[in-house]
């Protein structure tokens, strides 16, 4: 779920008793702040899985690899996904320091208290009627219910969860695959090397590697690669060509497919559009 146009935040509420596994991982320049009521799922990001039950929050940072799909056959879940932009965390920034804001988000799961639940979703019925309104107070009201919640969420990060412990070998293994991607991007790496790593067949390591992250191996390896990439354009003054052999490309025209794949824009055109030089 994205941000509508001309919007800095949207709240969306889905109760959902089908089977769901989220198609494609994906990358965007908003954040994410995930609120799993009822049921359970499992949410891999970047190279961490992390198993939810109700009263878990998620918060992705703008730029987070991320998906989210099923832990078992129990279908059934209730969540609200908070989805807001840069705007709305300056505006935030006024009511609440700004470090402090950011750094909630490097807690990637906090747990909410049964005793603080009814409190924790107040806040947020509130702050969705405020973004549905259209007054004078509308915007300083949500602005205002956005800091208290992640007041509320900073102070109930003493609950916050480590990775689930209830992996398997072959899961824990796959992690550190992952963690070995994102460490070493921009060097060859191939399904047979990778396998290889993680002590499984090629073809047993690519069913386990989408079973467990809900991503192909290449797919991942390449969503980790362009994230790396977006950063470059933006903040560095490397060529395409420069960046794509830095992220481990070494032909620029597939990179550039692989990044308009992925971003939806080509490399040159997502440099316009943000660079900060």
């Amino acid at each position: 779920m994205g941000l509508p146009e001309g919007r800095d935040i949207y709240i969306g509420h889905e109760e959902n008793d089908k089977p769901y596994v989220m198609k494609n991982s994906h990358i965007h320049d908003y954040y994410e702040i995930y609120y799993l009521m009822a049921g359970t799922r499992r949410y891999f990001i970047n190279h961490t899985l992390y198993n939810m039950e109700p009263g878990d929050v998620i918060l992705v940072n703008k730029g987070d690899l991320h998906l989210t799909t099923m832990i078992s056959s129990e279908h059934y879940y209730e969540r609200y996904l908070m989805t807001f932009n840069d705007n709305f965390v300056e505006r935030v920034s006024q009511n609440i320091d700004r470090e402090l804001f950011m750094n909630a988000f490097e807690v990637k799961k906090v747990h909410v208290p049964v005793s603080k639940r009814y409190a924790f979703e107040a806040l947020i019925h509130k702050l969705s009627t405020e973004c549905e309104r259209n007054d004078e107070y509308a915007d300083f009201l949500a602005y205002s219910h956005m800091a208290e919640l992640i007041i509320f969420l900073d102070r109930c990060s003493s609950h916050s969860v480590v990775p689930f412990d209830d992996i398997s070998v072959h899961e824990e293994r796959i992690q550190q695959v992952c963690k070995y991607i994102i460490n070493y991007y921009n060097q060859q790496i191939t399904l047979a090397d990778i396998s290889k790593m993680a002590y499984m067949s090629p073809t047993y390591f690519s069913k386990k590697f989408k079973k467990v992250t809900g991503f192909g191996f290449n797919e991942y390896l390449n969503n980790v690669r362009i994230k790396m990439a977006t950063n470059m354009l933006v903040e560095t003054q490397y060529s395409v060509t420069e960046i794509a052999r830095f992220c481990g490309y070494k032909d620029s025209n597939y990179f550039g497919d692989v990044f308009k794949k992925i971003m939806g824009v080509s490399p040159s055109k997502y440099r316009k559009a943000n660079y900060t030089f």
